[in-house]
């Protein structure tokens, strides 16, 4: 008769954990995919100077969060916006030759998590999870451009 192996008592603990992360990574993904059609994902992007005082109306609504970021001049460069599939990436150019990569993940409390990735070229300058209240909105600080900074305001609504 042979005799068993016993597994070392922290490989065994690992192997437990990953088990049962497996078994439970499905359920919330699922969940965000099935309960809701979509994410309405709206990207602003804002370039923001020290040059000159200006005031854009389009960004008056953002007036309180931008002032946090101190600088005297704030012009809304571009928005766009798509419709986004649970766990598909929605993608936006950004000026400079940059892009956004949006993923919904999930919606859970009222709000929706997005994974944010810019992109310069291939390189990542920023690689993210954020979690935005429905309809609400996140400033990302970007990179600098034309003398100043660009801002990337993200939305987010479920459909």
């Amino acid at each position: 008769m042979k005799a068993k192996r016993k597994l070392p008592r922290s490989l065994f603990r690992a192997a437990l954990l990953f088990s049962l992360w497996l078994a439970l990574l499905p359920a919330p993904l699922g969940a965000a995919e099935k309960g809701q059609p979509g994410v309405q994902v709206k990207i602003g992007t804002i370039l923001a100077t020290n040059q000159a005082d200006c005031s854009d109306s389009q960004l008056s609504k953002m007036k309180q969060q931008l002032e946090v970021i101190k600088y005297r001049c704030y012009h809304l460069v571009k928005e766009e916006s798509q419709k986004a599939s649970w766990l598909a990436n929605a993608v936006f150019e950004i000026p400079g030759g940059r892009s956004l990569v949006v993923m919904p993940q999930e919606y859970r409390n009222n709000r929706i998590s997005l994974k944010v990735r810019l992109l310069e070229g291939e390189k990542p300058i920023v690689d993210t999870t954020v979690r935005v209240p429905n309809r609400g909105n996140f400033l990302l600080g970007g990179p600098a451009h034309e003398g100043g900074v660009l801002i990337l305001s993200i939305s987010a609504a479920t459909q």
